[in-house]
């Protein structure tokens, strides 16, 4: 698909003066995997892309994770992401074009414990990172410690091409660390991991799921 060039490296920008640190395009039409009924085009009929942003969690906060700070700093950077996006989708429409953003996290698909539109596909799509064993998306300059927000667009934007490079080898930490061996046969055993997120959320007295160990232990 042919893009706007110019509007591409606009968008890119404010992006990262609103607050982004990692921004990358994905073309629609590259979805034709992902489920039925979690694709671009269901979002917004004309997709032609999809934004992907992306912000790092703070070192400081992971060391004791899961704990109450891990929380409270994961939704602080869901809330700036969500920010960046609303704003980011205003400026699309100021441009002619309409814009979806898609929540960093909760609110989502209870039932089916995942959103609209699954970021971290989105972020491998669009050349920020590639999948690693702990099925988290790994970015070169902050591993899997970052946190991501997708905006479904209809403008004509220039993809970025997705990494052919595999920097999450030879480790098995996040394997090995797990709690519970949700990544044990090469996938996450959702059950196993949910449990255990809801075990968590319990304890610390939190709305959202997390843990963050397998982000912990990740050496890159």
């Amino acid at each position: 698909m042919s893009g706007d060039a110019e509007l591409t490296s606009r968008v890119k920008k404010i992006a990262q003066d609103l607050g982004a640190k990692i921004v990358g395009v994905a073309e629609a039409d590259r979805f034709g995997e992902a489920p039925e009924g979690h694709r671009p085009n269901v979002i917004l009929g004309d997709a032609k892309s999809v934004v992907v942003l992306a912000i790092p969690l703070l070192k400081g906060v992971i060391k004791n994770a899961p704990s109450r700070e891990y929380f409270l700093n994961y939704f602080m950077i869901n809330h700036e992401l969500n920010r960046i996006a609303l704003h980011l989708g205003r400026y699309l429409e100021s441009e002619g074009y309409e814009a979806v953003p898609i929540p960093a996290s909760s609110p989502y698909n209870i039932n089916e414990n995942r959103g609209d539109l699954s970021h971290r596909h989105a972020a491998v799509l669009a050349g920020i990172g590639i999948l690693g064993k702990n099925n988290l998306l790994i970015t070169r300059n902050y591993g899997p410690r970052v946190r991501l927000v997708s905006i479904v667009t209809n403008a004509p934007l220039i993809g970025d091409e997705p990494l052919n490079e595999n920097f999450c080898k030879g480790c098995e930490a996040c394997v090995k660390f797990c709690p519970v061996n949700a990544l044990e046969t090469g996938y996450t055993n959702k059950e196993k991991c949910i449990s255990q997120l809801k075990k968590i959320g319990k304890e610390l007295n939190t709305s959202e799921l997390i843990c963050g160990v397998c982000i912990k232990v990740c050496p890159l």
